[in-house]
């Protein structure tokens, strides 16, 4: 399975976009800037979009992303994008982007009987398969300042899965549930500095040293790279840093990551994880 690091930065600035990972060309988790970066063709290639919540730096391309496809699609006769969420998120767009105010509702368009967005919701522990991908992705748990989750994408039933958090503070649950499955590689945010630790934890974001509790939960006879992802722009270098002394500041820690390293994700990165 390939993972194309298309925005995994927190904010915008020159070289770095908001969340948009890409899987093996047909699947996107969230829809950030990012998603901009890719050649037309390569978005009409594009037919499931997962959206972990509806904050824009996660959705912020995807009006923009459908009416560059629309015509496209309508023309080859295409089944619409399908956009994943929870029902909270999915009530988000319908009432604050595709209102017919801030964007055309794409559910009705080009024509209500054949558009180019079909809105589809899912659960907490759903697992869902595709009738033309072998794929199957289940909704994580995430906690965070507005209803959220994760994925879980697994190249085909029984293979080891390449887990993302979405946005995320403190998440026992997400520890509890890997710790019960096979698991390829972990892309898991950390947004803030130590210096906005207080403000990390009051947005339910993490920041190094809230990290280093959620990686002291990793099941220890487990062993799989851990991808850092959703650093803020101004912050990134403070936190790479202060990243790089938690394994020294705890040997125990120490010994966990040694099996479980860790990499700042840097946009435009491909992943490359082995099907197993």
């Amino acid at each position: 399975m390939q993972i194309q690091v298309l925005g995994c930065a927190g904010a915008i600035a020159q070289g770095a976009y908001t969340s948009a990972f890409l899987l093996d060309q047909a699947i996107a988790l969230d829809a950030g800037t990012g998603l901009g970066q890719l050649p037309l063709a390569q978005m009409l290639q594009i037919d499931h979009i997962f959206i972990s919540h509806a904050h824009l730096d996660h959705i912020a391309a995807l009006p923009l992303f459908l009416d560059s496809v629309m015509a496209s699609r309508s023309q080859q006769q295409r089944q619409p994008v399908r956009v994943y969420g929870l029902a909270a998120t999915l009530h988000s767009l319908r009432k604050h982007i595709f209102n017919r105010e801030i964007w055309p509702d794409f559910t009705v368009l080009p024509t209500s009987a054949a558009p180019v967005l079909e809105l589809i919701p899912v659960q907490l522990g759903q697992t869902i398969a595709f009738s033309d991908l072998p794929y199957q992705i289940e909704v994580m748990p995430a906690e965070h300042s507005i209803p959220s989750v994760g994925y879980a994408v697994r190249p085909f039933a029984g293979a080891a899965a390449l887990v993302y958090t979405g946005d995320t503070g403190p998440n026992p649950k997400l520890w509890q549930r890997l710790a019960h499955m096979a698991v390829a590689g972990l892309i898991l945010e950390t947004a803030f500095s130590n210096h906005d630790a207080a403000l990390a934890r009051a947005a339910l974001h993490l920041s190094p040293s809230s990290l280093a509790h959620e990686l002291r939960q990793i099941a220890p006879d487990s062993s799989y790279p851990i991808y850092l992802t959703h650093a803020k722009p101004a912050q990134a270098q403070h936190i790479q840093a202060e990243v790089a002394q938690l394994a020294a500041q705890d040997p125990a820690l120490a010994t966990l990551l040694a099996s479980h390293p860790l990499q700042h994700l840097q946009c435009g990165q491909i992943i490359g994880l082995q099907d197993s």
